[in-house]
């Protein structure tokens, strides 16, 4: 019998995992992220109505004799789920989201990229605000 009411107490910890400790609101993100291995991509994390939006900042470029943005600069429309961020860049004439791997510790966070930095297939911004 002890073995038994043992191994349910295992089993009821277990299932008490972390992810209801990690999850992550729309307000946790709400400030200024900086990339942190090339220190010059930013996010910023604001609602807007009732729409949770993020803006990515990469500087500027010349393309075809123009200054513009860099690719994947502009507003992003997201919403969370556990372990993953699904984005929308409002840009796009497609509306559609598309999911990447997502986890927050503290003042961090790591996502897998979405606009093609040179980083590496996740990235690693830090809260500076």
């Amino acid at each position: 019998m002890k073995g038994i009411l043992a191994t349910f107490f295992v089993l009821f910890f277990l299932s008490c995992s972390n992810e209801s400790m990690d999850t992550t609101t729309s307000s946790d993100l709400n400030g200024k992220w900086i990339e942190v291995k090339t220190k010059t991509d930013t996010l910023i994390f604001k609602s807007w109505e009732s729409i949770e939006t993020m803006t990515l900042n990469r500087g500027k470029e010349v393309r075809d004799g123009q200054l513009l943005p860099k690719s994947g600069s502009g507003p992003y429309e997201y919403k969370l789920a556990t372990g993953k961020i699904s984005l929308y860049w409002m840009l796009s004439s497609s509306y559609s989201f598309n999911d990447y791997n997502f986890k927050r510790t503290g003042d961090t966070f790591v996502i897998g990229n979405f606009y093609n930095s040179p980083s590496g297939t996740t990235l690693t911004f830090k809260k500076i605000q």
